[in-house]
């Protein structure tokens, strides 16, 4: 098994994109590999309040049939503070409406206000 993550995010005036990649995977003993789950997140962020502005979410390849409609749930991050996504997202993203890896690239959310900062220098 193989989870592959990764967190960007590009400065722009008054406005961050942060742009998220989710992947599960497997490689059987023959060296065949599959991918199991795979997310992208795009996120805009309000720098003076550090506000999601809006959030999507686009499944790629997901294992049931119930899997695609949790993407919705990303636009709940709106009007919320990255800072706080961890504790939100854990806290407030529960049931079938959302997915368990959906919301831990969620909570990565996070980590955009230190990232932002590194950008600045």
């Amino acid at each position: 098994m193989r989870r592959v993550r990764r967190l960007d995010v590009v400065p722009g005036e008054g406005m961050l994109t942060v742009e998220s990649f989710f992947r599960d995977s497997h490689v059987d003993p023959d060296g065949v590999g599959t991918v199991i789950h795979e997310y992208e997140l795009h996120a805009r962020v309000e720098t003076g309040t550090w506000t999601v502005v809006e959030a999507k979410a686009t499944p790629r390849v997901l294992p049931w049939l119930e899997c695609p409609a949790a993407a919705a749930s990303a636009q709940r991050l709106a009007g919320r503070r990255v800072s706080d996504a961890r504790r939100e997202v854990r806290r407030d993203f529960r049931g079938t409406a959302t997915c368990t890896h959906l919301n831990d690239q969620m909570r990565m959310l996070s980590d955009v206000e230190v990232m932002a900062g590194l950008i600045a220098g």
